[in-house]
């Protein structure tokens, strides 16, 4: 490592400040930026209880559509950092930072492998400073650690195909694995890896020794992928099959899931609009469908002109799969159900412009500057990182502190009313802080503290919400405000 940075000083100089800025955009202020609402709440008492407990867990989050439950990977993922922290949410969001800051570095070497120095360094950049990227990579949440494990499912599998390297297959048999637990849209990965792993297997078809080693390393990768899933099968073994259930009704109930047929898909321009867009432009809409097509036409002369061909073939099968498994799912496409590409999109725009970069004519580099300064002023003019944080996290200290003050050492039942929140988050710090939270919702107490995220329109006395409706005829005792949340303390019987 030494000898190679002594012989590309400059690459490494520009590698750091890459490193450096990535690093600077996730972690600024992430304890005020991070995402910690009820999703975040869930997980991390969870991952408590794993910690202080013991609890071993079968299963991770439930899929927002489906009605099927990840597997259990990322919650282990979360408990050193949690530990760490000493419980502190922000320590799995600091985790989560430092793996995409890593991705920055690992597209960096994928795309100098793969291409050529200014194409790794500059996929780098824009993967670094992308809106995107930083949102995802600032909040801990399963799906965001997706981009580091697609992208290692696909550089071993292409370590397979071109070197040989079957020692890599294992590798990719475990990152695969991960990668499905962090979103099952890691599936879409599956084209990509099952037609190069043919390849290759079809590539030792003369050499017995070579296609023995294949198979035994194939085996093997096999088997630590179905280690990694094996909570979930014991899981659905204790649960009639339930998300095996799932999975068939989602497969065969296809008038609202997927469309197998592509012909009949008429999602394919929206979804590459969406992908230049959101992680080209900074999410500006501009000009999205001449961006894509001049992306497509550069892609190819580049492929018809250069020595890359190879990786070039691999690239566009990955993006390829992405986009047509992405247009025959009939729900709404969320912008982090591209994770599993993203690595992909950036390596592209850093090897077109690399390409531009490293010829001789002067006219190219004067071009391939131009859009690099023009891409790179508009990720960082929108960049995520100089905005209002949301202050999450120190708001639900803020009530929680704020409960346990004026619950007086008295139990107290609580109770959340939010359109788009429930109340994890301020039960984990509830737990956390020894408060006088009845943790049996069913058993009632004298006092019930009420916290309101909906403002004015919220009238927690009379409220059909669970907890609160639980607690019987109640009234108003005193009421606070936190920034926009009200809490009120209500106690039984008319006013």
């Amino acid at each position: 490592m030494i000898n190679w940075i002594k012989k590309n000083k400059l690459e490494t100089f520009f590698l750091c400040l890459i490193l450096g800025l990535a690093l600077f955009l996730r972690l600024y202020r992430i304890s005020e930026f991070m995402t910690f609402l009820g999703d975040e709440g869930r997980d991390v008492r969870i991952v408590r209880d794993l910690i202080t407990k013991g609890n071993l867990v079968f299963i991770g989050p439930q899929t927002s559509i489906g009605n099927m439950y990840l597997g259990p990977l990322y919650y282990y993922m979360m408990a050193p950092a949690l530990f760490l922290s000493g419980l502190n949410p922000v320590g799995p969001a600091i985790m989560v930072a430092l793996l995409g800051v890593l991705t920055v570095w690992f597209i960096w070497f994928v795309g100098r492998k793969w291409f050529n120095k200014e194409s790794g360094l500059l996929a780098a950049l824009f993967y670094a400073v992308s809106p995107v990227a930083i949102i995802y990579s600032r909040s801990s949440w399963n799906p965001n650690p997706m981009p580091f494990f697609a992208l290692l499912c696909i550089w071993g599998i292409y370590q397979v195909w071109q070197s040989k390297k079957y020692f890599w297959l294992p590798i990719v048999g475990a990152s695969f694995a991960f990668a499905l637990q962090m979103h099952y849209l890691g599936l879409l990965l599956l084209p990509t890896m099952g037609i190069f792993w043919l390849i290759s297997l079809l590539q030792t078809k003369k050499d017995k020794k070579l296609r023995s080693k294949f198979i035994k390393n194939t085996f093997f990768a096999v088997g630590i992928f179905l280690f990694l899933m094996s909570p979930l099968v014991l899981f659905d073994v204790k649960h009639q099959g339930m998300n095996y259930n799932a999975f068939k009704a989602f497969f065969s109930d296809r008038q609202t899931t997927i469309n197998l047929n592509p012909a009949r898909s008429d999602r394919f321009v929206p979804i590459i609009q969406m992908t230049v867009s959101n992680l080209v432009t900074a999410n500006q809409q501009i000009a999205t469908t001449v961006i894509a097509i001049v992306i497509l036409l550069l892609s190819i002369f580049i492929f018809i002109k250069s020595k890359w061909r190879s990786s070039l073939a691999f690239l566009f099968a990955w993006i390829g799969f992405g986009i047509l498994g992405l247009s025959i799912y009939k729900q709404h496409v969320y912008i982090h159900y591209l994770g599993f590409m993203y690595p992909a999109v950036y390596l592209l725009i850093g090897l077109i412009l690399g390409y531009a970069i490293s010829r001789k004519e002067l006219i190219f580099k004067i071009l391939a500057f131009i859009l690099t300064a023009a891409l790179l002023f508009l990720n960082l003019k929108f960049s995520p990182t100089f905005g209002t944080p949301n202050r999450q996290l120190q708001r639900t200290e803020a009530v929680v502190n704020l409960i346990i003050k004026e619950s007086h050492n008295q139990p107290f039942n609580f109770g959340l009313i939010a359109k788009q929140n429930y109340d994890e988050s301020y039960r984990y710090f509830l737990e956390n802080d020894h408060s006088s939270l009845e943790p049996d919702q069913n058993k009632i107490t004298n006092q019930l503290f009420v916290v309101c995220e909906d403002g004015d329109s919220c009238h927690p006395e009379g409220s059909s919400q669970y907890q609160i409706a639980i607690f019987g005829v109640a009234h108003i005792d005193q009421q606070w405000q936190i920034d926009s949340i009200k809490i009120y303390r209500l106690i039984h019987g008319y006013k």
